[in-house]
């Protein structure tokens, strides 16, 4: 689908939002646009897509800020193979420009990785990516599954076992997870999703992999007039240790969400609530394509919506808006995001953003 296209469908959906009531301009700005050093320019040529920044306050080899993500540049021969970065500045701010420390994960000869993310833990640096249908997730068994590594010295070590699984083709509870520790308890966060309505969940998973294949499904939704993703939530796990496997425990789901929206993807953190207390927030992409971003809380037994987006088409003047990621620094929120190049349809850029947090949470009122 080219830009002009996108366009046009961008702007009917900002018709259907005026007609909701929703609305079509996000709190924050555009904010920065970020230089990325990148080791194949000729396959990639800057692309970013799904970055997940983390700042470590006592620093890792002599750096306090460090980004995972993926290329995705035209879905190249670099496709969505996690790279780790690293970044430094003088004073007290998030940085824009990234060096190249290592790459994570090769391309599978099938399937393919996405949606990394990071945590620094007893000292140590530990990367996590999914596996979506590839030879080493299929021998254990399941169809998708979160692997993990931890980095030193440029070296990749990577553990034994998945951290995240799931089995079958029909549904993913472990999308972008978000592997983070709250009170000396490891926790993964990740979006869970239904691709297929009930009737499809009779069929075999062999055949359901035909079925993909040649695009049967995707007539079959347009046959029966059938939503073809509905999002449950988001899909709660507890880990004894960094290197061993989680457990899926309960799926938290959302409210306060538009009707026009589907939660894709999201990063979590921790910041005051209005009442002054320590919550769990999230920065959530509305939608797999069309995207707005926003806040939401996690309050007793949902993830509730903020009443407006932080970022959207209209209000950065751009489309194709993906994964973001949330940094809070020195009472500060800045958030990471990517948009589609105007000029150039397959290149993804990386921008950020900021508030001050209290002056953000005022603004949703």
């Amino acid at each position: 689908m080219n830009n002009k296209i996108e366009h046009r469908i961008t702007k009917y959906k900002d018709f259907l939002f005026r007609i909701h009531g929703r609305p079509i301009k996000g709190i924050l700005s555009k904010g920065v646009s970020c230089t990325m050093e990148d080791p194949t320019p000729d396959k990639t040529h800057g692309d970013v897509v799904h970055p997940c920044v983390r700042y470590i306050p006592e620093s890792f080899e002599g750096h306090q800020w460090w980004m995972v993500y993926t290329p995705y540049y035209g879905k190249t021969d670099g496709m969505e193979n996690p790279r780790l970065c690293y970044a430094d500045t003088e004073k007290k701010e998030v940085p824009t420009s990234w060096h190249f420390y290592c790459i994570i994960k090769d391309k599978p000869k099938e399937g393919y990785n996405s949606d990394p993310t990071l945590i620094f833990h007893c000292n140590k640096l530990y990367v996590f990516w999914r596996e979506n249908e590839t030879d080493h997730a299929k021998n254990l068994g399941y169809s998708r599954a979160t692997f993990g590594c931890c980095v030193q010295q440029n070296e990749v070590t990577y553990l034994e076992s998945p951290t995240l699984v799931e089995k079958t083709i029909q549904t993913d509870h472990e999308i972008c997870p978000t592997i983070m520790e709250t009170a000396g308890k490891l926790y993964a966060y990740s979006i869970h999703i239904r691709f297929n309505p009930k009737w499809i969940f009779y069929f075999p998973q062999s055949m359901m992999r035909q079925l993909y294949r040649f695009r049967i499904i995707e007539l079959a939704y347009l046959f029966v007039g059938s939503s073809r993703m509905k999002t449950h939530g988001v899909a709660l796990w507890e880990g004894e240790a960094i290197e061993k496997p989680f457990q899926y425990v309960k799926t938290i789901p959302f409210k306060g969400v538009s009707r026009l929206y589907r939660p894709w993807h999201m990063d979590l953190f921790e910041a005051e609530n209005e009442e002054g207390k320590t919550s769990l927030f999230a920065v959530v992409q509305t939608d797999e394509k069309f995207a707005d971003i926003c806040l939401a809380q996690l309050k007793d037994d949902h993830f509730q919506f903020y009443p407006k987006p932080l970022v959207t088409n209209k209000s950065i003047g751009m489309i194709g808006i993906y994964k973001p990621c949330a940094v809070m620094l020195n009472d500060t929120f800045y958030l990471y995001y990517t948009a589609r190049d105007d000029s150039d349809a397959s290149l993804n850029r990386m921008f950020v953003t900021s508030m001050p947090w209290k002056e953000l949470l005022k603004k949703q009122q």
